[in-house]
């Protein structure tokens, strides 16, 4: 019987193409888009060709190399005349694929770390400006973007990573706040030219009409229409205003259901299940769990906890066994995207966890609505101990806790003192 071998590394096992194994041939294709024209490669690529290289599964590397526009990027950064800078890849497309090329870029310190949604909505605002063909209206709309949306993302920014809240809000969890509110601005001003009307010359009758068509739709106006006033480019108008509320919480029989049904149920994805399970029982919003990493799954001994804030709230049988599971089982591992990543729950792109519209489109298949499962889940908690007590061990503040205790009707000095420390849902 005659063993295969690849003849580029010697080792036994299936071979690929031309006689090497997936390994090798990946080596082989990353030498070649990444030549630097002498036969060697850049010497600031390097990190990014050795983590590529090594990847756990070399064969979706090199599906990606293969693909023309990711071919034709790679070679024209590994030109030594092409500058490695952010602004380097804002000039290509399509914008997919640059996005995805830049985090692994920036994962492996090629690039200086920076704001992915931050530059992802710059782009798009480039785009969205040079559609727009009246000048003055191009004008406004790139004004009201630069001094107020791009402004408040780059204080977000300077905080830390933006996150998917700061940056996106329904419809379905995922369109981007921010651009909403450009939307809305250039929405609203060709309104306005259908009623043969500048900003100058818009009244209160003309608001009015405007919010009368669908006011939660138009909401997003709202940012606009303040900015333009204070930049004098609209004369002083009152904004509607109509109350808005979240959906109504669970009720506890419905939670309790919810929670037995993810804690069981082997036929759901594990991931779904232990994300689930942390909103229902701890209370934690999408845009916080997707900020947990490994190390916050603190095991000590038989007892394990999780680290939602000071001090780390414990983890109840039979969630423990399952959480524990999961961390062997984490998903996106694979690939150089994410080898290696401490995330709890890792996404696709490089060293990025994943979005919140990944989550909750999980959750939606299984009918729940996050925001009333974890409004539910902080309203019983405050009723088994005191909100400041709540408030820390789940990272949130005591006013958010106050307020809940408030709206759930009972205060917790009505309860047994040792009430708070029934854990178990």
């Amino acid at each position: 019987m005659t063993t295969l071998t690849c003849g580029g590394c010697g080792a036994p096992g299936r071979r690929y193409r031309n006689g090497l194994c997936q390994p090798c041939v990946l080596t082989a294709d990353l030498r070649a888009v990444l030549d630097d024209g002498a036969g060697g490669i850049r010497p600031e690529l390097l990190p990014f060709f050795d983590a590529l290289r090594t990847m756990t599964k070399p064969i979706a590397g090199i599906s990606w190399i293969r693909r023309p526009h990711v071919d034709a990027m790679l070679r024209t950064l590994a030109d030594p005349a092409t500058a490695l800078t952010h602004q380097t890849l804002d000039s290509m497309t399509p914008w997919r694929s640059v996005t995805y090329l830049r985090d692994l870029l920036m994962l492996h310190g090629v690039l200086p770390a920076a704001d992915r949604h931050l530059l992802l909505f710059q782009r798009w605002l480039r785009a969205v400006l040079d559609e727009i063909t009246d000048p003055g209206q191009r004008q406004l709309v790139a004004r009201f973007a630069a001094w107020h949306v791009l402004n408040r993302l780059r204080r977000f920014a300077a905080r830390g990573p933006l996150s998917q809240t700061q940056t996106n809000q329904a419809r379905d969890q995922a369109r981007d706040q921010a651009r909403d509110q450009v939307r809305s601005a250039i929405a609203f001003l060709t309104w306005l030219e259908t009623r043969d009307k500048n900003l100058a010359d818009c009244r209160q009758a003309d608001i009015d009409a405007w919010y009368a068509d669908g006011y939660t739709r138009r909401r997003n106006t709202h940012p606009f229409l303040r900015w333009a006033m204070n930049d004098k480019a609209l004369p002083t108008v009152t904004i509607p205003h109509q109350p808005t509320a979240n959906p109504a919480p669970l009720s506890q029989q419905r939670r309790l259901q919810l929670l037995h049904h993810f804690l069981t149920d082997d036929q759901i994805p594990l991931l779904t299940r232990v994300a689930a399970v942390i909103v229902l029982l701890y209370a934690q919003p999408v845009t916080r769990i997707l900020r947990l990493t490994i190390d916050d799954v603190i095991r000590d001994g038989p007892a394990v906890s999780l680290q939602l804030g000071d001090p780390p709230s414990p983890v109840p049988e039979p969630f423990a066994s399952l959480l524990l599971a999961y961390l062997d089982q984490r998903l996106n591992l694979t690939t150089a995207t994410n080898s290696g990543s401490r995330w709890l729950f890792p996404g696709r792109r490089g060293g990025q966890p994943m979005t919140s519209d990944a989550i909750t489109r999980r959750f939606r298949d299984q009918g729940i609505n996050s925001i009333s499962g974890r409004t539910s889940a902080l309203r019983y908690l405050v009723l088994q101990a005191p909100a400041p007590v709540i408030s820390r061990m789940l990272g949130y503040t005591d006013q958010q806790t106050s307020r809940t205790t408030a709206d759930a009707g009972t205060p917790w000095s009505r309860y047994a003192p040792d009430d708070h420390h029934r854990w178990d849902a």
